[in-house]
């Protein structure tokens, strides 16, 4: 599962799909990966992510984007059944259960354990919309899939009402983590955001880490891992493969 060709309103696009590592601070070692779509056109070059999305939620492809990518996460546990590989869905496909129940039935079939995969929200979606889907979050923990909510940077949930949602992870913004070297009303902000996030209990993951300063700081505030270019590139398959030894 290489590449998928698409076409979207007439424009010819090839989608990839790379694993970003996410490392644990204690140890530094990578304890899971994000699945990340990749989209190129017609002559090869790279086009930007969030662009590329927006085409395609608006021509209705997302559905077959998505099963792309969770196809691809299937194929690797399947080689290695220890890892553990998050991925975004779109807000188009929140409170889609009988799209749920798709990715549970692909997970049936394909012989891998939904408890190695963590569907991601994006605190981008409207608290009108999470609280929609407190029925389809609950239906996908009781498949068994971990839930994230990516994006956090305090703006559109308050802190005291994460527990409604029973998030197993939460993502740091890079908005907030960018800079706190330089910066000590960011790096306050971050204090803050830690210390309310760590009461809820969840795995807390910094996410676009890229500069050394600003990693020396977040060790000492005891996240459990980061993302980031400081440590790895999204990786692909053959990459992937070559570190995990199989």
């Amino acid at each position: 599962m290489k590449s998928k060709n698409l076409d979207i309103s007439g424009k010819q696009l090839r989608m990839t799909v790379e694993f970003q590592p996410i490392i644990r601070l204690s140890g530094n070692k990578i304890f899971r990966y994000e699945a990340i779509a990749r989209f190129f056109n017609a002559d090869g070059f790279l086009i930007p992510a969030q662009q590329s999305i927006a085409a395609i939620e608006q021509s209705g492809a997302i559905r077959e984007v998505t099963n792309f990518i969770f196809e691809s996460i299937c194929h690797l546990i399947k080689l290695k059944r220890d890892l553990t590989i998050s991925f975004t869905l779109s807000h188009l496909l929140i409170n889609d259960r009988e799209y749920l129940a798709w990715l549970y039935q692909q997970c049936l079939h394909k012989g891998v354990l939904p408890q190695n995969i963590e569907i991601e929200i994006s605190q981008k979606t409207t608290q009108a919309q999470f609280i929609e889907s407190l029925p389809f979050l609950k239906q996908a923990k009781e498949y068994g899939f971990m839930i994230s909510l990516g994006d956090f940077s305090a703006e559109n949930l308050q802190v005291d009402s994460l527990a409604l949602f029973n998030f197993d992870t939460i993502k740091i913004d890079r908005s907030i983590i960018e800079g706190i070297a330089e910066s000590e009303k960011k790096l306050l902000t971050l204090q803050v955001v830690i210390s309310q996030l760590m009461s809820t209990g969840v795995t807390l993951i910094c996410e676009g880490v890229k500069k050394s300063s600003d990693l020396s700081l977040l060790n000492h505030y005891s996240p459990d891992g980061i993302h980031g270019y400081i440590f790895h590139r999204p990786l692909t398959f053959t990459q992937i493969r070559l570190l995990e030894g199989f």
